[in-house]
């Protein structure tokens, strides 16, 4: 099954401006993460068939943050099945309790819209759990995690899922409580994959797969497949299957066999 299976990347940034046949010889499914509701605006009506734009809102974005309107972003996730870049940022120079006031109306509307949802939470773990603790919601994906043990825990009993990139297996102490149905991988380019050997790009996550099965004891097919398992179970509890490009949904229906 592996061997028809690509990697699979849940969290990378992409110029906008990068053409379809480019993103295609990537040979991943890239999940891409806008900084802004006006980019991914600009790039909804795009016909990729493996890269799935996500609608963005980055904490550390002031221009964002201070953009950020709720409607908009209603009817921008119509058309998408990925929410992402969005969250906390304890480093940002927006306001914590603006930021704050964003993340709460995102979740608000995923409460109602489900979608894979990917979090950003550097510096702000806790307010990021507290956040999610409260408004309640399915699908959410912790990347780039760096919370403690107690954190971890606290996000684990939240139904979350962890995505991990290059800079996360520097530390492998933060990911050894999270078990392996709850992880996927990402490459977080162009920051978080700035320690991967070549080639650096969106979708080059050997590195990891080899460091996660390191520390798992298992082999990196197997962890091939299991992510792509895990992205199953994701797609399935949020219901945005039919959102997800025609040869994706193909290789989900080949990861669930």
């Amino acid at each position: 099954m592996t061997r028809s299976l690509p990697p699979l990347d849940l969290h990378a940034h992409v110029s906008p401006n990068t053409g379809a046949t480019d993103l295609e010889r990537l040979g991943a499914v890239v999940f891409a993460a806008t900084r802004t509701l006006d980019e991914y605006k600009s790039v909804k009506d795009r016909n990729d068939q493996v890269t799935i734009w996500g609608v963005g809102c980055h904490p550390g974005i002031a221009e964002a943050q201070s953009s950020y309107d709720p409607s908009k972003f209603a009817e921008l996730i119509s058309s998408s099945a990925y929410v992402s870049e969005v969250g906390l940022d304890g480093r940002s120079k927006v306001p914590m309790a603006d930021q704050d006031r964003v993340f709460r109306s995102i979740l608000t509307h995923l409460q109602e819209t489900p979608r894979i949802l990917s979090v950003h939470s550097s510096g702000a773990t806790g307010r990021t759990l507290e956040a999610l603790e409260t408004i309640r919601v399915k699908g959410a994906v912790l990347h780039w995690w760096r919370g403690t043990e107690t954190q971890t825990k606290r996000a684990l009993d939240l139904g979350c899922r962890f995505s991990v990139n290059a800079a996360n297996m520097q530390h492998v102490e933060d990911l050894v409580m999270i078990p392996l149905d709850r992880l996927l991988v990402e490459t977080d380019h162009p920051s978080g994959d700035r320690s991967s050997s070549s080639p650096r790009q969106p979708g080059a996550i050997a590195d990891v797969e080899t460091a996660l099965a390191r520390l798992h004891g298992t082999t990196t097919e197997k962890i091939r497949q299991q992510t792509w398992v895990n992205f199953s179970h994701l797609v399935d509890e949020v219901k945005v299957g039919a959102l997800l490009p025609n040869p994706v949904q193909r290789m989900l229906s080949a990861a669930r066999n």
